[in-house]
C-alpha cells in the first residue's frame, strides 16, 4: 500500500497528500495532537484518549491564523465556530489514526524520511534543501520531531483513502448517463424583470411607517462603540538596535561558536543509476544487482567509470559540492566513506533503484576566518543578545504594568519605551497600525481594560512583538437620530416595496404563461423583451448564472409544450421558459474520460462514508 502510495505521489495527488493534508496539519496546529499536558483540563475524550485544552487552543489558534490570511480579519467574527472547527479536526484525526492502527497499517522511519526528502515544499534544485526545510519550520513554529510526526501521521491515516479512491470503479452506463446529464443542452428563453421598473413607480413611503420602521429595527441604527488606547510596544527589532557589539566581543563569540562557521565536508560526485519499475519485484531487484556487479568488476579492471555508466544506464555527475545534509538518507552513509578522490561505493539500493558512486572532487572541513564571516558573526550576536533581552523585558513590563495597573507611564519611564495611542477604533473593524491586531482590540474592549482601566495583560502580537494596552478614552455607542436616518430608511421601504411588487409581477406572468398566454404580448405593455438563446450548455457563459440554474432545474416537458419558472436575477427577477432538451453526445473518449472522474468521485464519497462511519461508531464525549 505504501508502494502504491509512493507511486501516487510523483503527480498531482501529490499535491494533495503533502501540501494539503501535511501543511494544512502544520497550519491548522493539528501538530498539537502530538504534544499533550496531562495537567490541563480535558475537552475531549475519543475512545478513552484525551484531547486537552492546550490542544485545543493551539489549533484554534493556528487555525485563527490561517483563515485570517486567506480571507482578512472579517472572516474571524465567530470565535465559537472556529474553536468549534478546530476541536472537530483533532477529534476527527484521532479517530482516523486510531482507526488506521486498528486495520494494520504502518509507517516506518525510513518511509517518513523518503516522504520528508522528496517533498516538492522543500526542493532546491530538485534537491532536499535544510535551509528551506529549516525556513518552512520556523514560520510554522514547528519542531523537526513534531513536523516528522505530522508526516507519520499524514501517511498512517491516508492510506485507507488512497486504498478506497484507488480501487473505485466505474461501470459504463454509469458514465453514459454522466455525460448525458453533464453534456445536456437545452433551448431556452427568459424575460429579465428589471427592478428599476417597479421602483420608478412606488409610491410616497408615510411618516408612520418611517418612524414605525426606524423603531423596529434602531439596532441598524447604532453608532459603533469606540476607545483610544495608550500602549507600549516592545520589537525585537527596535532592540536589535541597542546592541553595539566591539569588536572583541564579536571575536569572543566566534571562538564560543567556531562550529558555526566550519564549512562541512562536502564531495562532487559521479553516479551510475540502475533503475529498477515503479513497482519492482525481486526479479526485477535481482536483474539489477546483476548489473551492478558486472560494472563492479570492469571497475576493479580498470575500466572508466564514465564510460562504463553509458553502456548500462547513464552517468550523473553533479555540478557542485555536496555536503552530507544535501544528499538523500539512503546515500549519506555510503557518501561519507569515500575518503579520497575517485573512492567508488558499493551497490546501493534507493527507491529508484541500485547506485554506483564515485569520488569527482572532496572538500575536506574549512573553518572560515573571523574575517571572512564577521557580518554573519555580528548578525548572530546581536540578534542573540536581542532576544535574551527581550525576555528579560518582557517578565519586567509584565511586572511593572501589573505593579501600576493604572497607567503605563512607569513601565514606559523604566524600561526605555514611549506611550503612543491608537486613535479612536472599532472592536470589529481592522484599524491602522497596531489597531489591525485582532488580540489588541478584544483586549482593548475587554473588561479588565474598558470597564475596570486597569492595564491589559502583555499581549504576544507575534513571536517578535509584544504589547500593552491602557484605555485613554471610550466613546459608548449611541442610536442616530430620526431625522438624520429618515433618507436611509426610504430608501429600504421603497425597495422592499419595488421587489414584492417585481416578484408578484413576475408570479403573475408565470401564471398566465402556463395557462397558455402568449409570451410577447404578456410583456409589451411594459416594454420587458424575450431574449431567445437557443440550445445552451449548463456551463454556458452567454447567460446570468441564475437564469441557467433556473432552467436546467426545471422538468422537461411530457407533451412538447414550454415549462416556465421564476427566479431572482441581480437587479431583479426573471421569467425563463424551458422549450427542448438535448442530452450529451457520446464518443469513446470521452466516455474513457468521464469513467475516470466517475470513477474519483465514487471514491471521494466512499471514503466520505467511511469517515463518516468511524465518526458515528466512535466513542466520542464532550467536556462542557
Amino acid at each position: 500500500m505504501l508502494q502504491t502510495i509512493r507511486e501516487r505521489t510523483q503527480g498531482w495527488i501529490a499535491g494533495i497528500i503533502i501540501s494539503i493534508i501535511i501543511l494544512t496539519f502544520a497550519l491548522w496546529g493539528i501538530h498539537s495532537y502530538f504534544v499533550s499536558n496531562g495537567a490541563n483540563s480535558v475537552v475531549a475524550v475519543v475512545n478513552g484518549v484525551e484531547i486537552s485544552r492546550e490542544q485545543l487552543a493551539t489549533a484554534y489558534e493556528r487555525l485563527r491564523r490561517q483563515v485570517q490570511s486567506q480571507f482578512g480579519a472579517d472572516a474571524l467574527k465567530d470565535d465559537n465556530t472556529l474553536k468549534s472547527h478546530a476541536l472537530n479536526g483533532l477529534v476527527e484525526l484521532e479517530v482516523l489514526k486510531q482507526a488506521s492502527i486498528k486495520e494494520g497499517f504502518g509507517v516506518s522511519d525510513a518511509q517518513v524520511d523518503n516522504y520528508l526528502q522528496n517533498m516538492p515544499e522543500f526542493q532546491v534544485e530538485d534537491r532536499f534543501s535544510l535551509e528551506k526545510f529549516q525556513e518552512v519550520l520556523a514560520s510554522s513554529m514547528l519542531s523537526v520531531s513534531e513536523f516528522l510526526d505530522i508526516i507519520r501521521t499524514s501517511l498512517l491515516i491516508d492510506q485507507p483513502r488512497l486504498g478506497l479512491m484507488l480501487t473505485s470503479f466505474a461501470l459504463q452506463d454509469e458514465a453514459v448517463r454522466t455525460i448525458m446529464l453533464v453534456d445536456q443542452e437545452r433551448d431556452i428563453d427568459y424575460v429579465s424583470i428589471p427592478l428599476k421598473h417597479f421602483l420608478s413607480l412606488a409610491k410616497p413611503i408615510s411618516s408612520e411607517r418611517i418612524a414605525a420602521y426606524y423603531k423596529a429595527h434602531q439596532k441598524d441604527f447604532m453608532t459603533p462603540e469606540q476607545v483610544n488606547l495608550n500602549y507600549i510596544e516592545l520589537t525585537l527589532k527596535d532592540l536589535s538596535f541597542r546592541v553595539t557589539p566591539t569588536e572583541k566581543e564579536l571575536r569572543s563569540f566566534y571562538n564560543e561558536t567556531l562550529n558555526s562557521y566550519t564549512q562541512p565536508m562536502a564531495w562532487q560526485l559521479e553516479a551510475i543509476l540502475l533503475p529498477v519499475p515503479a513497482s519492482p519485484t525481486a526479479e526485477d531487484w535481482q536483474a539489477a544487482q546483476t548489473k551492478a556487479n558486472v560494472i563492479l568488476t570492469s571497475l576493479r579492471k580498470g575500466e572508466s567509470f564514465t564510460e562504463l555508466a553509458k553502456q548500462h544506464a547513464g552517468a550523473d555527475i553533479s555540478d557542485e559540492m555536496l555536503a552530507l545534509n544535501q544528499l538523500p538518507v539512503a546515500l549519506q552513509k555510503a557518501v561519507a566513506g569515500l575518503s579520497t578522490k575517485g573512492a567508488q561505493s558499493q551497490p546501493i539500493r534507493t527507491s529508484k533503484g541500485i547506485v554506483i558512486l564515485k569520488a569527482v572532487d572532496i572538500r575536506e572541513p574549512k573553518i572560515q576566518t573571523f574575517e571572512q564571516v564577521q557580518n554573519k558573526v555580528r548578525e548572530t550576536y546581536v540578534r542573540q543578545h536581542a532576544e535574551e533581552k527581550f525576555a528579560e523585558m518582557r517578565d519586567q513590563l509584565a511586572d511593572l504594568t501589573y505593579a501600576n495597573p493604572s497607567s503605563l507611564q512607569t513601565a514606559a519611564s523604566d524600561l526605555g519605551l514611549v506611550v503612543k495611542e491608537t486613535g479612536l477604533i472599532t472592536k470589529d473593524k481592522q484599524g491602522d497600525g497596531i489597531a489591525q491586531y485582532k488580540k489588541i482590540r478584544d483586549a482593548g474592549f475587554g473588561n479588565e481594560v474598558m470597564n475596570l482601566q486597569n492595564n491589559s495583560d502583555v499581549i504576544q502580537i507575534n513571536p517578535e512583538t509584544i504589547a500593552v494596552v491602557h484605555l485613554k478614552s471610550h466613546v459608548a455607542s449611541k442610536i442616530l437620530p430620526l431625522q438624520e436616518v429618515t433618507p436611509q430608511i426610504i430608501k429600504v421601504l421603497t425597495a422592499e416595496e419595488a421587489d414584492a411588487s417585481a416578484a408578484k409581477y413576475a408570479e403573475t406572468l408565470k401564471q398566465q404563461l402556463d395557462q397558455g398566454g402568449d409570451p410577447a404580448t404578456l410583456v409589451a405593455e411594459k416594454q420587458f423583451v424575450w431574449t431567445k438563446l437557443g440550445y445552451i450548455g449548463r456551463h454556458s457563459t452567454k447567460v446570468d448564472s441564475a437564469v441557467l440554474d433556473a432552467s436546467f432545474r426545471l422538468p422537461s416537458s411530457n407533451d412538447g409544450k414550454p415549462i416556465y419558472g421564476v427566479t431572482r436575477l441581480p437587479g431583479g427577477y426573471g421569467v425563463v421558459a424551458l422549450r427542448g432538451v438535448k442530452s450529451g453526445e457520446l464518443d469513446d473518449k470521452k466516455v474513457s474520460v468521464f469513467s475516470e472522474q466517475v470513477q474519483n468521485s465514487q471514491g471521494v464519497l466512499e471514503y466520505q462514508l467511511y469517515k463518516e462511519s468511524l465518526m458515528n461508531h466512535a466513542k466520542i464525549k464532550h467536556s462542557a
